[in-house]
């Protein structure tokens, strides 16, 4: 049995992803059934959670001017319902005010319930701007049953 990190889950470090860190991204989104084709573009912000160097979790955010897609959201199965998810929602939330993004949206297959907590609220997928309706997460990789959410950071 391995150390018990869960003691230790305050001491969480969020910090920017790098191209070192992507094998244990792409596993640990592997592991939650979450894509993992289009990590790697440049619009896209990664960022992992960390205890001792060890990735827990991950989150991202695709940016286009004042919109973001939220994405990537997964955390390891043993720090589940610890809070880690909320940390890293607010973060993004925090660098999305930094950086100007005013509407920020996702697509979800299971999650619905849970990013209703942090205000996003379902909306039809037509209605999600013109851009957003040309990535790759909307047209090829979520399938049409994900549900569109969308949270004004404004608010």
């Amino acid at each position: 049995m391995g150390f018990d990190y869960k003691n230790k889950i305050m001491n969480l470090i969020i910090q920017q992803a790098t191209e070192r860190d992507l094998d244990a991204i792409r596993k640990l989104l592997d592991d939650n059934n979450l894509p993992t084709t289009d990590i790697h573009q440049d619009n896209v912000q990664l960022f992992i959670g960390l205890i001792d160097n060890k990735i827990l979790s991950v989150i991202g955010l695709e940016k286009y001017k004042d919109i973001g897609l939220l994405r990537s959201l997964a955390v390891n199965d043993l720090f589940k319902n610890q809070q880690v998810g909320t940390r890293l929602i607010r973060h993004i939330f925090d660098l999305c005010v930094s950086e100007h993004i005013d509407k920020i949206y996702l697509l979800t297959t299971t999650a619905e319930k849970y990013f209703v907590k942090f205000g996003f609220t379902k909306i039809e997928r037509m209605e999600a701007p013109d851009i957003l309706k040309q990535t790759r997460e909307f047209k090829d990789i979520c399938p049409v049953s994900a549900v569109l959410m969308y949270k004004n950071l404004n608010c």
